[in-house]
Parts: structure tokens; C-alpha cells; sequence
């Protein structure tokens, strides 16, 4: 949701965010599609918001994924006090990192326990990209990543004009029509194959996994950086995710 940019100079000053972390984003921002901030929030802070996640395992607005591993837990600002200082903190981060009021649309507090050994569809077809159009995320990572934990990982430089436009060309890649007919765990609209992707690591592009510790911040674009959350193996994985530029409603619950 976007707003004139006139209206958030009411908000309070108190911010988790620093004027160079905001500096730094711009700059990132414009050159890689990201930006990783650690030490934004306090360990306690975390825990709180992981305690106050694991009351919550059904109703309005919560989704269960992969066999029981996953806990999606949408409008959570809506619900827990720590997670409403978070959207508050990333509204006036991001709007003045892009010079442009911006309030998230909902904030998503994810839950990830170890996937059952065996089975590809919880493995395949995770990669992709949002949207064509930019879309901002801010992701708040309450535990610390493991490459075992099922982190976030993206590939950079695939947000690059150039590669964007090649692929658009290339059959199946960004737009994959035969995916909107697939049911399962397979994104319906920007799942991007395995088969795709996988060629781009032959030619020396390399994904990154956001290996940090609780408290950390980051900043992307998932439209532009073809991204997936890798299957959790082992240890828990929670985390927020503040969704920016989405449909009016998107996953936007009536909640208390």
C-alpha cells in the first residue's frame, strides 16, 4: 500500500533503523537489490515474538504447508505487540529508502520445522521471482540460520536488466504458463523450474544463503533477485516478513 510521502512526517523518530543504515539501503538498493542489517533488534526481542508464535497453530488467517512443518501465520502485526513495533519500524524505514511512503499490506510470522525425510515435492520447485515489477520485502530473522535450517537464499545479479529481459525470452522460464495448471506445492505464477535454474550455477552464478544471527534485517527485492526458502533439514526456522507493493487485501485478516 502507498501513500503521499507528506503523511509519515508525523510518525515518532524512534526507529530501530539508523539514518547510514537508510543511507547504506539506498545505495544497495539501487546497485544489488538488497541490503543485510545485523544486530537491528535484541535477542529478547525475538524470543518474545517466538513465544507468542507458538501459541498460535489454527484460525483465521493461518496456514499449515509441507506435511505440518511449516506455520504460516498472516496479519501478525494485527496480533502480537512486538510484531506491530516491527511493521511500524519498516514502514518509515522503507519509505525512506525509496523516497516513498510505504505501508505493508501484512506482515507474515513463518514457522519451519525439519521437513519429513523423503518425498521431492517438498524439495522441488521452489525458485522464484514475485512479480516483474519491483517488490519490496523486509525480513526480520528471529532465530539464527543454519544451512540446515532452511534458510532464505537468492541468487544475486540475476536482478540485472539484461538477464531479466534474456530470460523473459526464454520459454518457460519467468513465465511459466503450464505451472498455472499444477496443484501442489509448486507457485502457480512466478515458480521458476529447477531445470532453469539450475544451468545458471554452471555458468557462475551462485545463490546465497542468508546465514545470520537473530536480529537481523534484510532488505530485498523479490521481484528482481530469483529467490526460494530452502527445505528445512534440521533445527527451527522463524522469521518475519513485511510485504510490500501487494493487491489490495492480500492476506489481509480480520484478526484480534
Amino acid at each position: 500500500m502507498l501513500l503521499n510521502y507528506k503523511s509519515f512526517s508525523m510518525l515518532k523518530e524512534s526507529t530501530a533503523f539508523t539514518r547510514d543504515m537508510i543511507t547504506e539501503a539506498k545505495v544497495a538498493m539501487k546497485k544489488d537489490s538488497y541490503f543485510i542489517m545485523p544486530n537491528v533488534y535484541s535477542k529478547e526481542f525475538c524470543e518474545e515474538i517466538k513465544s507468542d508464535m507458538d501459541q498460535v497453530n489454527s484460525g483465521l488467517g493461518v496456514e499449515i504447508n509441507y506435511g505440518g512443518t511449516e506455520t504460516r501465520i498472516w496479519s501478525a502485526q494485527k496480533r502480537f505487540n512486538g510484531v506491530k513495533r516491527f511493521f511500524d519500524d519498516s514502514n518509515q524505514f522503507l519509505s525512506s529508502v525509496i523516497n516513498q511512503d510505504s505501508i505493508a499490506g501484512t506482515v507474515l510470522a513463518i514457522k519451519n520445522n525439519p521437513l519429513p525425510k523423503g518425498g521431492q515435492e517438498n524439495i522441488m520447485g521452489r525458485w522464484h521471482a514475485d512479480s516483474w515489477n519491483s517488490q519490496e520485502k523486509v525480513f526480520l530473522f528471529l532465530s539464527d540460520t543454519t544451512e540446515e535450517s532452511g534458510p532464505l537464499e537468492f541468487i544475486p545479479n540475476t536482478h540485472k536488466l539484461f538477464f531479466r529481459l534474456r530470460k523473459a525470452l526464454e520459454p518457460g522460464f519467468f513465465f511459466n504458463h503450464l505451472s498455472v495448471l499444477k496443484k501442489g506445492n509448486l507457485r502457480q505464477y512466478g515458480s521458476i523450474p529447477d531445470s532453469k535454474v539450475e544451468p545458471l550455477f554452471y555458468r557462475g552464478y551462485k545463490a546465497k544463503p542468508v546465514l545470520v544471527k537473530a536480529g537481523t534485517v534484510l532488505l530485498i527485492d523479490t521481484a528482481k533477485l530469483i529467490h526460494r526458502a530452502r527445505p528445512c533439514k534440521e533445527g527451527k526456522r522463524y522469521a518475519l516478513t513485511a510485504y510490500y507493493r501487494t493487491g489490495e487485501g492480500y492476506h489481509d485478516y480480520d484478526v484480534q
